[in-house]
């Protein structure tokens, strides 16, 4: 699931430190969210969804990405 964070933030050539500063935490608090080692709380997980202009279920419980439709709006600018 996580992985779809991650195409989702290079799908806005956002390095992961880019993210960090975004979001306001460390970038290695944010690798390990993306990579599933970490949940992040109810807040921060907003925050993420909201910087991809989507719902917190359809980044952290989705089950996969429909490539044929704009999911999570993620060519929105930030």
């Amino acid at each position: 699931m996580r992985v779809y964070l991650k195409e989702l933030r290079m799908n806005k050539n956002l390095s992961v430190e880019q993210m960090a500063q975004l979001l306001n935490i460390s970038q290695s608090h944010y690798y390990k969210i993306e990579s599933g080692v970490r949940n992040p709380n109810f807040l921060l997980a907003g925050k993420i969804a909201s910087l991809f202009d989507c719902s917190v279920d359809e980044i952290f419980f989705g089950n996969e990405l429909d490539k044929t439709s704009n999911f999570c709006r993620a060519e929105r600018v930030i």
